[in-house]
């Protein structure tokens, strides 16, 4: 039967690969972000926030990531999993003439295509990123997941990719981004909506995961299997309480704190309920309790925009 050998997330995100001088930058186009009352941040940014944004911050935060992002690398290769399921979601809101699940699997055998997200760029090929636009997938899992999900009653959304041009949005494919540049580990694409009104409860998302390990380890192959959760924590604005609050009730495995994250806070950014990725993969790694690699608060504006980057593994 099949094993699961790890569980680990990481944030995606501009900050994790945009260099520090450019953050200010970054907070700039924070303003003309529709999504949220930019003024309204700025009114009830926390004191202080001017230590925040200098260049000594910026550039020791975008070390510290990219130190976070060196551990996750050394510890996936180390456990050497032979599929990685992730937990993920697409970017950009949904089209009004699409459907968009709560639950859904990529069910393809051949790779998706995929594209970049104003979130999470492609590799750049210049800075050592490779220029891959296909990644390897399990189809085999994917249907195992599909029906015995089904079975475990979650109705799961099936996505196939059946035109051209059609594809993944790339916040699936920081694995190969960040962790796996050579792309040797297969992934397989499991959809949890961050977007109201189809959203998961934190314990519904909880469940899911735990339904997703329940079904993996009833496959009937020998493989080693890794979950990660990508996305999150806190953004496009921080809040840092909500964020350390996450991070400690996964360190304990505090289900009832994950379960009573109040969701109008949840949702009080648009990139905040992204939190739902780690809860899943909390469940599917449950008895075990995350290991915290760093939560590194990235800043970007007087409004206290940015990102709570953060990097976490179960094992």
């Amino acid at each position: 039967m099949a094993e699961i050998v790890l569980g680990f997330a990481s944030s995606h995100g501009p900050t994790m690969n945009t260099p520090p001088e450019e953050w200010l930058e970054l907070g700039k186009t924070d303003l003309d972000d529709v999504r949220y009352d930019f003024q309204a941040a700025l009114d009830n940014a926390k004191p202080g926030m001017a230590d925040e944004l200098t260049s000594e911050k910026f550039q020791e935060r975008y070390d510290a990531v990219q130190a976070g992002i060196r551990v996750v690398s050394d510890v996936l290769h180390e456990a050497a999993p032979d599929v990685v399921a992730v937990f993920s979601n697409p970017h950009g809101g949904v089209a009004p003439d699409r459907m968009q699940p709560t639950f859904g699997i990529h069910l393809n055998d051949p790779p998706p295509l995929t594209r970049a997200s104003g979130a999470q760029p492609e590799p750049d090929p210049a800075k050592g990123g490779g220029d891959k636009n296909e990644y390897p997938t399990d189809g085999d899992l994917a249907r195992h997941l599909m029906e015995g999900l089904i079975e475990e009653g979650f109705d799961v959304a099936a996505s196939f990719q059946s035109r051209p041009g059609a594809g993944l949005d790339s916040a699936y494919n920081l694995l190969y981004q960040q962790f796996d540049r050579d792309v040797s580990m297969p992934y397989l694409p499991i959809l949890v909506s961050r977007y109201l009104p189809n959203q998961a409860t934190p314990r519904r998302a909880y469940q899911f995961g735990q339904a997703v390990r329940r079904v993996i380890e009833r496959w009937d192959s020998p493989k080693r299997v890794a979950i990660m959760g990508s996305g999150g924590l806190s953004h496009q604005i921080i809040d840092e309480e909500l964020d350390r609050s996450v991070i400690a009730a996964l360190e304990q495995g505090d289900t009832e704190a994950l379960f009573a994250i109040d969701r109008q806070r949840l949702n009080a950014a648009p990139g905040t309920p992204e939190i739902l990725n780690w809860l899943a993969c909390a469940g599917a790694m449950a008895p075990a309790t995350m290991t915290l690699i760093d939560y590194v608060p990235c800043y970007r504006s007087m409004a206290g925009t940015g990102h709570g980057n953060t990097f976490g593994y179960w094992r």
